[in-house]
């Protein structure tokens, strides 16, 4: 259930207007009380889910928004980033455990900060207050963590390449990586197709470059998975391969 407040504090300059998405309604309080008492955040309304909070959200137009919700599943992932669309001046403030996959979840949404479950009110005010101001800390926890970077431009490779058409392949590397699939070494491959062994290698590295993969068993499972590839016994693409590294 969505609710306005009309909740005012005093503050030298205008005050940090808010909006809340929390469902638990018993956890919630600590949280309201913390931002109740603080100076200079104006609690514009409450919401118990990101799909909630979208109406209201856009009515409000608030400066942060304050996210208590798990990331981990893909229809509150979903709801969170139309939520965000609808307010693209509001900066998202996810609360959450202190782990990879919250961080994650946090960058996906186009979240700047981040605060942990475990922290104090003082660290929550702090980071809706820099929130506010224009900060990013969250983007500042990535730099510091470049496997988590190298994870997220992983993902991001992965989603342009399944927006691909099958034509990022030539016929040509179809025919290789078919052969690769069947378990066909370079030399094997250069004969059945009238190749040397160079061009072969050559054909191959090009499908690791387009497809972002390291080697020949990722190149096939991607091609097969994305639905260029279609093999005998195995119509969903899905099968694992047995070519040779």
């Amino acid at each position: 259930m969505v609710r306005h407040t009309s909740t005012t504090v005093e503050a030298s300059d205008r005050p940090i207007r808010l909006v809340v998405i929390e469902p638990r309604a018993i956890l919630g309080i600590g949280v309201r009380e913390i931002l109740d008492q603080a100076q200079g955040i104006e609690v514009v309304g409450y919401a118990a889910t990101p799909a909630e909070g979208i109406p209201l959200v856009g009515f409000e137009a608030p400066d942060v928004v304050l996210l208590d919700v798990a990331l981990t599943e893909s229809v509150t992932t979903e709801d969170t980033r139309r939520l965000h669309q609808g307010a693209p001046n509001s900066a998202l403030v996810v609360m959450g455990p202190n782990d990879d996959a919250n961080i994650l979840g946090a960058a996906e949404v186009g979240a700047v900060a981040r605060v942990g479950v475990m922290a104090d009110a003082a660290e929550l005010v702090d980071t809706i207050r820099r929130a506010a101001d224009g900060e990013d800390p969250l983007k500042d926890e990535l730099i510091a963590r470049p496997d988590l970077m190298e994870r997220i431009v992983d993902e991001m490779r992965e989603s342009i390449l399944a927006d691909s058409p099958p034509s990022m392949l030539t016929p040509r590397e179809l025919d290789i990586l078919t052969l690769v699939a069947a378990g066909s070494t370079n030399r094997e491959i250069s004969e059945a197709l009238g190749l040397s062994e160079q061009t072969v290698k050559n054909h191959l590295s090009r499908c690791f470059r387009k497809m972002g993969v390291p080697n020949r068993t990722r190149a096939v499972v991607h091609a097969r998975r994305h639905g260029w590839l279609v093999l005998a016994g195995v119509p969903d693409g899905r099968g694992e391969p047995a070519p040779n590294e």
